[in-house]
């Protein structure tokens, strides 16, 4: 693998796992207004009116955020030491990890009676 491929590899594999705790634990950079169209930093309550706070964004945003900050860190660490990794299986593997973690999280919700 070069190197850029590499280091997209990191990418999806970190966004993978900094996305399921970040949904888990709500922890989200925006929320987003619909009917408002309104845009506010960090979790906000919904602002009434019909109108849901939407924190997916938020989420997405937190998560590119912390993958970027991953993949520039691994893009400082020798080729030698990262060609060793098995990266086109963690490329798939970790996010059937992560979903399967999301899914055990929402579990609850879809099973409420």
């Amino acid at each position: 693998m070069t190197k850029s491929e590499r280091l997209a590899a990191i990418f999806g594999i970190a966004f993978a796992i900094i996305y399921a705790p970040t949904m888990d634990y709500n922890w989200t950079l925006a929320t987003y207004h619909p009917i408002q169209g309104i845009w506010q930093w960090l979790r906000q309550p919904s602002l009434g009116g019909g109108s849901p706070a939407m924190y997916w964004y938020g989420f997405v945003f937190t998560s590119a955020l912390g993958a970027i900050a991953v993949t520039a860190l691994a893009a400082l660490i020798p080729d030698k030491l990262m060609a060793r990794m098995p990266w086109r299986t963690l490329t798939w593997a970790v996010p059937i990890v992560s979903i399967i973690y999301i899914a055990n999280v929402l579990l609850p919700y879809a099973t409420k009676r």
